[in-house]
């Protein structure tokens, strides 16, 4: 250091410490901007599950409408002037008339009555031949179809008002006939039956495109606005968003009926501007060809008249979750599950690197008037600012050691959040799909018995009794698995150990599936030996039922359910093992890695919550054990897990 000189050592201590700052502020910057992409990323996620969940909800309702049709295809009344009137309308009316069944043209019954208005609207005879497709049938069925429509109307107008994000309804059959609602006095019947036929929702739907008969999500462009504008309307020239619409064909028995559709609210697609970040980005919803919704002023280069150009997002996004750069813009994309649309972020680099150029400038402040003011006083104390510079790089890797330490506690209480939000969502799943099922049976078949039961045959009040029998039984199973797995999660069930000999819980648990056994045929082989447990007696019979449950559900009738055990150390090692169907790789793998999935039928049709092996998994880790599964398609499944082996008391 004496024969360097202060000076030097100085000037060398300079540049060291510039070119250290300027590492520091690259390292900060690439940080800073991995950070903001990050926050893109999970802001967009949030927003897609929203949307998703909103999307799914609709999709649902879209299915069960159209097994509602399915079911109930209502005869006409055989008094019902309205209707009469309704078709001698459409018989004599001229080719560019359009006549409406609604319910202001009806006095006293109205059948259009109900939570919204609706209307029945069809195409005249005279005009039916313009449309390719259309045909109609004779006057009884085309009698029978008009009841049905009015029958849907009310059922349209009911999804409308009930269900979030529904804007208007519609059933548009291939004889012509339209259902509608709501439907007010201004509305256009002409205006809307000239294109209904010619719709996405309609012409994508039919047999020849869409066979599989899916549920279809489509967009229709709207015309922009006509008339004078409004006060402080800047986008004269701008067209409307396209309108969304989610529509299922309606089939009988292979034949195209026609199609049932709901054009979404604009609201529902809305996207908040909270999530666009400033300094010109925009967050847009739509697919490659048009966009629904955007937050912000999508950019002129990459977009024309709410269509991506040649050169934007088509030709540089995929149809999977990503970021990417094209043109000077970030572009971060996150597809929606439940619809064929995505998430869009873009946002200008040049924007984005500035602000943090801006943010690391200010955060370096600080640092560079303290490592000047160090410099300048270097030359009276030197030997003072090196150890001063020691002390302050040992504080900078604590307070690193600190902040590193504190990320990822941050990342493990986040993952653990994501889990059980993952969880709650599959508990709320199984609730509303499961409990459902089992009440509309017992519902409709109680129904059954108390409209019909004094003139049913007692072999048909037998039937109806065991089918109500075993939807009792269904909701009870599952239920109890709720209440369980529920209690479990949120430490509710107190955990009290004791030795007992195995035997006991295993013919406790033979003896509780012993009906369902036999009615299937099966026998239960309890092959467990006479070793002792130290277990919660509770939890470990709640553990063998469900294993038991599921091994008679998957096998044939006339086989055989086997449970054993074997000794591993000091712990036990019970197993229920199944010659049934089986299961294949790919399962098993879902369920290793606890990936919620519907439950699958049984040999004979037995339905299930997919709740079970949860309920099981959660319970054999409080007694801190494994559970194990070994399955092969046609052979049979192994269902093991361990618990602590004891002595037996003397």
């Amino acid at each position: 250091m004496k024969s360097i000189g202060p000076g030097r050592l100085i000037n060398i201590s300079l540049a060291a410490g510039i070119a250290l700052s300027l590492v520091f502020v690259h390292a900060e910057f690439t940080r800073g901007l991995n950070s903001r992409r990050a926050e893109i990323r999970q802001a967009m996620d949030t927003q897609a599950i929203a949307l998703d969940g909103s999307l799914a909800a609709i999709s649902g309702r879209v299915e069960r409408l159209r097994e509602w049709i399915r079911r109930t295809l209502p005869a006409p009344p055989a008094d019902a002037p309205q209707l009469n009137v309704f078709l001698d309308g459409v018989a004599q009316a001229d080719a560019d008339e359009v006549p409406v069944l609604d319910r202001a043209g009806l006095a006293d019954a109205n059948p259009l009555d109900g939570p919204a208005p609706a209307a029945v609207l069809a195409l005249p005879d005279r005009a039916l031949a313009r449309h390719e497709g259309l045909s109609r049938p004779d006057r009884a069925h085309w009698r029978a179809e008009v009841a049905t429509a009015v029958a849907l109307a009310q059922q349209l107008a009911l999804d409308v008002r009930t269900q979030p994000g529904l804007g208007r309804g519609y059933f548009i059959a291939t004889s012509g006939l339209v259902a509608v609602a709501p439907w007010r006095p201004a509305d256009n019947a002409h205006g809307l039956m000239a294109g209904i036929f010619e719709r996405g929702a309609y012409r994508l739907s039919t047999l020849a495109a869409n066979p599989a008969g899916r549920v279809l999500w489509t967009e229709t462009p709207n015309p922009p606005p006509q008339g004078p504008a409004s006060s402080g309307d800047t986008r004269d020239d701008a067209p409307a968003p396209p309108l969304a619409t989610v529509a299922a064909p309606i089939d009988d028995q292979g034949r195209f009926l026609g199609v049932v559709a709901f054009d979404l609210d604009p609201a529902l697609l809305a996207l908040p501007t909270a999530n666009a970040a400033a300094g010109g980005a925009v967050l847009l919803l739509g697919s490659d060809d048009r966009l629904l919704s955007a937050a912000g002023t999508p950019p002129a280069d990459l977009f024309q008249q709410g269509r991506p150009t040649p050169v934007g997002l088509a030709a540089v996004m995929g149809k999977t979750a990503a970021t990417a750069e094209h043109a000077g813009y970030v572009i971060t994309t996150r597809p929606l599950a439940n619809a064929p649309w995505r998430l869009v972020h873009v946002a200008p680099r040049a924007a984005l690197t500035w602000s943090l150029v801006m943010h690391t400038a200010g955060s370096m402040a600080g640092f560079s008037s303290v490592l000047l003011a160090v410099v300048l006083l270097f030359n009276m104390v030197v030997r003072r600012m090196v150890r001063s510079q020691e002390r302050s790089a040992a504080a900078e890797r604590e307070a690193r050691a600190t902040t590193e330490q504190a990320l990822a506690e941050l990342r493990a209480a986040h993952d653990e959040l994501d889990f059980l939000n993952r969880e709650k969502t599959r508990f709320f799943s199984l609730i509303s799909h499961d409990l459902r099922g089992p009440f509309n049976v017992l519902l409709g078949m109680t129904k059954e018995l108390a409209d019909y039961g004094t003139r049913m045959a007692p072999a048909d009040v037998a039937d109806f009794a065991a089918s109500v029998h075993q939807s009792a039984v269904t909701a009870h199973t599952l239920l109890d698995n709720l209440l369980n797995w529920s209690r479990v999660q949120m430490s509710g069930t107190p955990f009290s150990p004791s030795v007992m000999p195995l035997g006991e819980v295993v013919a406790a648990a033979i003896h509780d599936l012993g009906p369902t056994a036999d009615a299937k045929g099966i026998r239960i082989l309890d092959a467990s030996g006479d070793r002792h447990i130290l277990a919660d007696r509770t939890m470990v019979l709640a553990i063998l039922r469900n294993l038991l449950a599921n091994a008679i559900k998957f096998s044939h009738p006339n086989q055989g359910v086997q449970v054993t055990s074997r000794a591993l150390g000091d712990r036990l090692e019970i197993a229920v093992a199944d010659r049934g169907i089986g299961m294949a790789p790919e399962q098993l793998d879902q369920l290793y890695r606890r990936e919620a999935q519907d439950s699958r039928p049984g040999t004979l049709g037995e339905v299930g919550t997919g709740l079970g092996l949860t309920l099981v998994r959660d319970l054999v880790a409080r007694h801190g054990g494994v559970l194990a599964l070994d399955s092969q398609p046609g052979v049979g499944t192994t269902v093991s897990f361990t618990v602590p082996l004891a002595t037996a008391p003397r």
